[in-house]
């Protein structure tokens, strides 16, 4: 298991997961000053985003018509990692591109990204 986030796996090989993108930007206030560079000062900790990619085939495309509904509510929900360390996050975004459509209209691949927020500290779980 690579990832989990409420009752969400994303693995490898199981929901055809392609792609973990992390950024962390650090926040800092500028001050100008005349005839000399700005001053920069650290204001608070960074911020971490996450952008999961990958493709659903066929029969696990309903899979994130859960996920969309579960980050309708806008909560932050924990997401766990394999090597036992949890974060907490927020959905920011889910983004669908669906093709290989067939006669009837019903699709055969859909492409997926979610954009994710960490709010809180991580901790790590153990049984």
């Amino acid at each position: 298991m690579l990832a989990q986030i409420d009752d969400f796996t994303f693995e490898v090989n199981d929901t055809n997961f392609e792609k973990i993108k992390t950024v962390e930007n650090f926040r800092f206030s500028t001050h100008q000053r005349l005839g000399n560079y700005d001053a920069w000062q650290s204001s608070g900790k960074s911020e971490e985003t996450t952008e999961i990619e990958g493709t659903l085939i066929a029969k696990s495309q309903g899979q994130l018509n859960n996920f969309d509904l579960m980050a309708r509510k806008k909560l932050p929900q924990t997401m766990a990692f394999g090597d036992g360390t949890c974060k907490t996050i927020l959905i920011l975004s889910t983004e669908k591109e669906r093709t290989g459509f067939l006669k009837d209209g019903v699709f055969l691949k859909q492409k997926y990204k979610l954009t994710l927020a960490r709010v809180g500290g991580g901790h790590r779980y153990e049984n």
